[in-house]
């Protein structure tokens, strides 16, 4: 067995070893997301503070915003350190369907290098965090920006970023990720591995080809490439249409300057969800419901309910009374 001669705290780790060890890092910074997983594992190295707590202090003596914490602030009562150049608005917006809209406004922004957002949570637990590596993902922000993300915050919160290198950035929330929560910022210029268009999935194009990468499905789910790391992820469900969608290409944010959620299609906002057996209740029909919104914005309902293995009733919105 090859021996890499990375230190563990019993001595030596094995090329097997340290694959394992990595998949569970990326998959513990995806389950804390945000500043926490920074905070618990470390990844902080290009921030002169050591907690969000620190970075706070830190910016309120010197005026700068930490690369990796930014600022975060629990109410709207706080005055910021700096002024910020741009605002959005982390919102929750009700529509015809059990999950609501999980939007950035404007969900395309174009600033100048040096300028610093002010992101406003409108609508509490979310993050603002960046498909960086460290974070499982593959690079969507300009080569060199550390992994940063903005922690959960209460609802009148605000969260200070200032985006000092120029290209593009792709940024989520963690918890609503797969719902569409997520958008794009061109500092400057478009350049950066965000620059290039996200894999068109419907054409089966994906990170690796199979020649050049041997993956297998773990138990978990996760999927891991030949030698135990896990391959990186790309944008998931949600994420992934709204960032496809052709009026947030960068280019068009260059020219628009600004890209509501309003000017995406009704395509790039549909739900991927499957719900099976909720609630569980002793006694009572177990099923599946689905819930999809079509490319004409119209929401399908359908739900099979079983007590003995017969369906019971499907229903749609086109169904007559």
């Amino acid at each position: 067995m090859t021996v890499n001669h990375a230190r563990t705290m019993g001595g030596f780790q094995t090329d097997a070893e340290r694959g394992e060890s990595t998949t569970k890092r990326r998959t513990v910074l995806r389950a804390l997301g945000g500043a926490g997983a920074l905070a618990a594992l470390g990844s902080a190295s290009a921030s002169a503070a050591d907690t969000p707590a620190e970075a706070r202090e830190l910016a309120r003596q010197d005026g700068e915003i930490d690369p990796v914490y930014g600022y975060p602030a629990q109410t709207d009562d706080e005055d910021p350190p700096v002024s910020p150049q741009h605002e959005v608005a982390l919102e929750i917006r009700p529509r015809d369907a059990p999950i609501p809209e999980f939007v950035f406004e404007p969900t395309g922004l174009y600033i100048e290098s040096g300028e610093t957002v002010r992101f406003n949570y409108e609508s509490p637990h979310h993050t603002v965090t960046a498909y960086h590596p460290e974070f499982g993902y593959v690079p969507r922000v300009p080569d060199g920006v550390p992994p940063f993300s903005a922690p959960a915050l209460p609802e009148g919160g605000y969260w200070l970023y200032t985006f000092d290198q120029e290209g593009v950035y792709e940024l989520h929330c963690a918890p609503h990720e797969i719902f569409g929560h997520a958008m794009r910022i061109v500092v400057g210029s478009p350049s950066g591995p965000a620059a290039d268009p996200l894999p068109d999935l419907c054409a089966g194009e994906g990170t690796t080809t199979a020649e050049e990468m041997t993956t297998t499905e773990e138990a978990d789910g996760e999927t891991t490439a030949e030698g135990g790391e896990e391959e990186p992820a790309l944008p998931r469900f949600g994420a992934y249409a709204v960032l496809t969608d052709p009026a947030l290409a960068p280019d068009a944010i260059v020219d628009e300057r600004r890209v509501s959620w309003d000017d995406l299609d009704p395509a790039s906002k549909q739900l991927f969800l499957r719900v099976e057996g909720f609630p569980p209740c002793p006694g009572q029909a177990t099923g599946t419901a689905t819930t999809e919104t079509g490319s004409d914005g119209e929401t399908t309902d359908e739900t099979e309910a079983t007590t003995d293995g017969e369906t019971e009733a499907t229903t749609t919105d086109d169904e007559s009374a």
